[in-house]
């Protein structure tokens, strides 16, 4: 998440109100959409009786904007990009904390299948890397993870996913981030291998 963060780090604040790059949200609700992420993967792995049908029962506050996302994480607009670089900081570290403290019996609810520790954190970072995509790509950076990371992505939630020598490219296409795939439904598997 550092390389992410640095990346991020000297957007100017106006670059939160722009359009994500091939979604219907701003940059800001695009990361805020990453926080809540984090946040309820964390959640859906902590406590002593992780939830095993449903996501933790979390009232939903109404949207930040007029016809928004819902998010209950939400960055200071007021903060600019360091509120932003701050909010995505701690919540990644929340979802890392939880991870690393997760038991190896440990396993909590995805509609994408129950997940144990490796499958939350490998969700983490598929949602951190494509969604820096999505917001960089709208500021014109290009970005892209190590490729190692990309495949580790790809091994724990999409192993039936086509494989070429680009595992980044390979990523974008198993979740509709390429010409050839926009607009296809896709999901992952999230289940305990």
């Amino acid at each position: 998440m550092d390389g992410i963060l640095r990346l991020v780090a000297p957007l100017p604040a106006s670059a939160w109100e722009r359009p994500a790059s091939g979604l219907d949200w701003t940059c800001r609700e695009t990361a805020a959409h990453l926080m809540d992420d984090f946040g309820a993967y964390a959640l859906q792995l902590s406590g002593s009786t992780p939830p095993q049908t449903g996501y933790a029962r979390f009232r939903e506050p109404p949207p930040w904007t007029p016809g928004g996302t819902t998010s209950v994480f939400w960055p200071d607009p007021e903060a600019g990009t360091e509120g932003v670089v701050e909010c995505l900081d701690a919540a990644a570290g929340l979802l890392c904390a939880v991870v690393d403290a997760a038991g190896p019996g440990k396993r909590g609810y995805h509609p994408h299948g129950i997940s144990d520790a490796s499958g939350f954190a490998a969700m983490g970072m598929a949602e951190a890397t494509l969604h820096a995509h999505d917001i960089l790509a709208a500021q014109g950076i290009r970005y892209a993870p190590e490729p190692g990371t990309a495949t580790a992505i790809l091994d724990r939630l999409f192993p039936d996913a086509a494989r070429s020598e680009d595992p980044w490219r390979d990523l974008l296409a198993a979740t509709g981030r390429t010409p050839e795939t926009r607009g296809v439904r896709w999901h992952w598997d999230s289940s305990v291998r």
